[in-house]
């Protein structure tokens, strides 16, 4: 069986550190840790991930919302945000993305695998059902 790829874009490379180490330790692959949303949109076509995690708030022109709506557009791929800020008005942005769950930070591990298996088996069965 092979590995599933994830995306990971995380703008802090601690916290981006730290997620990649979890994952792959639970038998997933880090096809790339991206830290801009434009890089993000620029090279899922070239890695054509199972899953993306996508931070929220990133230090670039494009936010994790903006570059979801670029990335939906390219391929269909879930996507899941990561979050420090809970505050109404970015989770009530959020909401009006196509979005496959929230994890909020810091990041336990049976949140981040409980909506990774979660929002895969729900994009397949979407797959499946059109």
């Amino acid at each position: 069986m092979t590995k599933q790829k994830i995306m990971l874009v995380e703008d802090e490379a601690i916290t981006a550190l730290d997620i990649k180490h979890m994952l792959e330790k639970n038998g997933y692959e880090v096809s790339a840790v991206i830290s801009t949303g434009r890089e993000a949109v620029e090279k899922v076509d070239e890695i054509k991930p199972d899953l993306i995690l996508m931070d929220i708030m990133l230090m670039d022109e494009l936010d994790g919302i903006q570059a979801n709506e670029s990335i939906i557009k390219k391929i269909n791929v879930p996507i899941v945000y990561l979050t420090a800020s809970t505050d109404p008005s970015t989770i009530n942005r959020a909401d009006k993305s196509k979005h496959y769950g929230y994890i909020i930070k810091p990041v336990s591990r049976k949140d981040l695998f409980s909506i990774i298996s979660t929002a895969i088996q729900r994009h397949n069965l979407e797959k499946n059902s059109a």
